[in-house]
């Protein structure tokens, strides 16, 4: 049995049929493939979350330009699926077979394909990560 947080998550994927798989880190935290990062941000009163890869900074620039906005602030991110968010997610996530995003409580996560993610949360592709 999943911890309350975790189990909230499992009912999001179970309830739009998407196949994901859940696991609960072990002790060194190492995620086993691609970490996708969340990022909340206050964008002119609406809440914005910007999926990332893990290794990546935001462009607070390309945020509030995809999210038509003046300013992004750092925010609270809501709950996995984000609701009543507009919810970003960067094009290099796309390219990944597969992505694993926190579920529920830092030590656990789920492994959707990036496709699967972007059905959940209703997010769109954009580019978000900062030049390097």
């Amino acid at each position: 049995m999943w911890p309350s947080r975790v189990e909230r998550v499992a009912a999001v994927l179970r309830a739009a049929g998407v196949e994901g798989r859940l696991e609960e880190l072990p002790g060194d935290d190492r995620i086993p493939g691609p970490a996708i990062r969340a990022e909340g941000y206050d964008c002119d009163g609406r809440t914005v979350i910007a999926l990332v890869p893990q290794d990546s900074e935001v462009d607070g620039r390309k945020l509030a330009l995809a999210a038509r906005c003046t300013v992004a602030r750092p925010a609270d991110v809501p709950a996995f699926p984000y609701p009543n968010a507009t919810v970003l997610i960067d094009r290099l996530v796309l390219a990944e077979q597969e992505v694993w995003i926190e579920a529920g409580s830092p030590r656990h996560v789920a492994r959707l394909a990036p496709a699967q993610l972007v059905h959940v949360t209703h997010a769109q592709a954009t580019d978000l990560a900062a030049d390097s």
